[in-house]
């Protein structure tokens, strides 16, 4: 945190906001609930004031409710076309033989002649892909020497994945045809009962989708909506996450501590902290993880920490040694493929194996957790390409008996980071509530109604990250029937499971979710007046003494105030429900453009207005509202990177060069 005095000049020249006294009504469009409405003008639709709508509403906690499918975003609602990874029919596919407890592979002919008529012979072989766990996860995958066959082939029980190929027999180079699978193999050894609490245990697959605000789930996911509309699943609308990015807020669903305690706890850089599937595994659960980004996975991307998990499957090592493997031959088409697949298809395939190996031919309980962010990181509407990819992976779980016996949560980190729907009035929202819907089964629901019934009542109250983390581990206690029998987390106290009743009154402090990320307040415009500029530059300067601190002068440029976009005050709720702007501490949000270049950024301020100056700002939770992609180049660093414009190659002026070679203790007050 951050405390410095004599900010904003004279007490006299501090404009007093006075209360506002306004009718709790606000325009609102209301459209079918998933399936959206036409764009197009039109002049018999006429906008009616109806009574504000809150997903969350309490004196301590008044989330406002935003339309997915208002008239604003659907004029800028253009979802890109998902472009496919391969225009040729699959020649290969593999197929589990249940007697022989071993996967056969098989080459499609008629399928494979009509790739090229022309050939007259055809070679076919496959490659193990292995992992040499001793060395980093971007170099350990080994492409094994071919195994040559014809039409079909019973693979090794031990193989975990391969590369597959069929070529012209006269000129090896010709490929007609490259793809690559995972296996699971199947051990009725496994099988673990020794440390099961409970007689019947439920199986958990997490499902995430990386970047999916409640509201664009609905807007660019219909099919996907409308699964997790039926019966048995559970929507938690007051879902507010904890941090800015995908690693802390997933560190807090995979631990119940923020990644500042988990570096002081553990040797989260050295694979020394315990994550939740440690928890399952203990319990004799099997384990399975899984992310589909092998370039800059969730987990890998400056997270040492995630080496070596201790799951029994992990995708994770086999996915890049399958990205490894085909860019030793070609090119990838677009960052969301791995070869000629999905990268997302490889986790969902998993995910499928990973449940019929386990839930159907083994009955024995099973965790999985199952990431992707390939598709819906980089564009606000790309999950519209996913949506019956997805919808269709569902119904294949459910089809396949997954859903009779398991727990499922589809989960996000966050919602959009920077687009066009952060231009808009609800991107504060849109960025700040991540979806998350619970499955239970029929038989989970009929022996523990009490924990179904407050998980339904707990659909519009205030929860958190640390929440669900408490849920995850309470079906592992599932005789802890009050809150006060889980044992309550260091990092946040007043936690607890979503099977137990929230309260009604509950505050962000109370849910841990810092203000610079909490829904719970309305905020009221102020005039762009000279005091919020001052306030502006402030921040910025702030940013700039946090990047000089931490050295990062040296490769990235100062930054400027180049202008202020917004300055918005929050208001507090008195005990009479009334709203209010008065009080000596207030905290005002801010939108600002710095230069070099434009950054677009938000910042939370706790400013006393007796003693003129800031209380809190935490710099690292200051939002970038923009792409830093291709500007931020020169650091690794997560929070760097948002406030980073690296340096030009050549000609560097004076003042970068000045900047460049500042120390701490020289840097000159505000």
């Amino acid at each position: 945190m951050i405390r410095a005095n004599r900010i904003l000049g004279r007490s006299s020249s501090v404009r007093k906001v006075q209360p506002i006294d306004k009718p709790k009504v606000s325009k609102i469009r209301f459209a079918d609930e998933l399936g959206g409405f036409d764009t197009d003008d039109d002049d018999s639709f006429e906008m009616v004031e109806k009574p504000a709508r809150y997903l969350v509403n309490s004196k301590k906690c008044k989330m406002l409710f935003a339309d997915p499918f208002s008239r604003a975003v659907m004029e800028v609602f253009k979802p890109p076309k998902l472009k496919s990874c391969s225009n040729s029919t699959d020649v290969f596919r593999v197929q589990y033989d249940e007697q022989a407890k071993h996967y056969n592979l098989i080459v499609d002919r008629d399928i494979l002649l009509k790739l090229n008529p022309l050939v007259s012979r055809v070679d076919c072989n496959y490659r193990e892909i292995t992992i040499d766990t001793e060395k980093r996860p971007e170099h350990n995958s080994n492409l094994n020497a071919p195994v040559y066959f014809r039409g079909q082939c019973a693979l090794p029980r031990d193989v975990k994945s391969i590369m597959v190929e069929c070529h012209d027999a006269l000129k090896s180079s010709r490929i007609l045809q490259r793809d690559a699978f995972i296996l699971i193999p199947v051990n009725d050894t496994s099988k673990n009962t020794e440390n099961r609490p409970l007689e019947r245990q439920p199986s958990v697959i997490v499902l995430g989708l990386g970047s999916m605000s409640r509201m664009n789930f609905q807007r660019t996911m219909p099919k996907t909506a409308r699964f997790v509309n039926r019966k048995g699943w559970f929507e938690l609308e007051g879902y507010n996450k904890v941090a800015d990015s995908t690693i802390p807020n997933l560190l807090t669903i995979l631990s119940g501590h923020t990644m500042g305690h988990l570096e002081q706890r553990c040797a989260l850089e050295s694979n020394g902290c315990s994550w939740i599937w440690n928890d399952y595994k203990r319990a004799g659960y099997v384990t399975a993880l899984a992310e589909d980004n092998v370039g800059g996975a969730a987990f890998l991307q400056n997270m040492t920490g995630f080496e070596d998990v201790a799951v029994d499957y992990d995708l994770r090592p086999l996915l890049v040694g399958i990205g490894r493997a085909f860019s030793l031959y070609e090119k990838v088409k677009h960052s969301y493929c791995v070869g000629r697949r999905l990268g997302i298809s490889y986790v969902y395939e998993f995910c499928a194996q990973f449940a019929e190996s386990f839930a159907q031919k083994l009955e024995q309980p099973m965790f999985g957790f199952f990431w992707s962010n390939t598709v819906t990181q980089d564009s606000n509407f790309a999950a519209s390409g996913l949506d019956g990819i997805f919808a269709n992976y569902l119904n294949r779980l459910e089809k396949g008996k997954l859903f009779d016996n398991s727990i499922v949560v589809l989960v996000s980190d966050h919602g959009a980071h920077d687009g066009v729907l952060m231009d808009l009035s609800d991107g504060f929202l849109e960025e700040r509530l991540p979806l998350l819907h619970i499955y239970l089964p029929p038989w989970f629901h009929n022996t523990y109604p009490h924990y179904a019934q407050a998980l339904a009542m707990n659909h519009n109250r205030l929860c958190s990250n640390f929440d669900l983390y408490n849920t995850l581990r309470h079906l592992l206690q599932l005789n802890a029937t009050t809150p006060a029998m889980l044992p309550a987390l260091a990092s946040c106290p007043m936690s607890q499971s979503l099977f137990h009743l929230l309260p009604m009154e509950r505050s962000c402090r109370d849910a841990c979710v810092k203000e610079h990320w909490c829904t719970c307040n309305e905020f009221v415009k102020l005039s762009l007046d000279g005091e919020m500029y001052l306030l502006g530059k402030r921040v910025v300067y702030h940013i700039n003494r946090w990047m000089l601190t931490h050295h990062y002068n040296e490769v990235c440029q100062r930054l400027g105030l180049q202008d202020m976009d917004m300055a918005e005050q929050k208001m507090s709720y008195e005990e009479n429900d009334s709203e209010s702007t008065y009080g000596s501490i207030v905290v005002y949000r801010l939108l600002f453009r710095t230069y070099p270049d434009v950054g677009k950024f938000q910042a939370t301020v706790r400013y006393n207005r007796e003693l003129e100056s800031i209380e809190e700002l935490h710099v690292p939770d200051i939002s970038r509202l923009n792409s830093y992609k291709n500007s931020s180049e020169c650091v690794q660093d997560e929070i760097a990177k948002k406030f980073c414009f690296c340096y030009p190659k050549t000609n560097l002026s004076d003042a970068m060069r000045e900047w460049q070679t500042q120390k701490i203790t020289t840097i000159p007050a505000f």
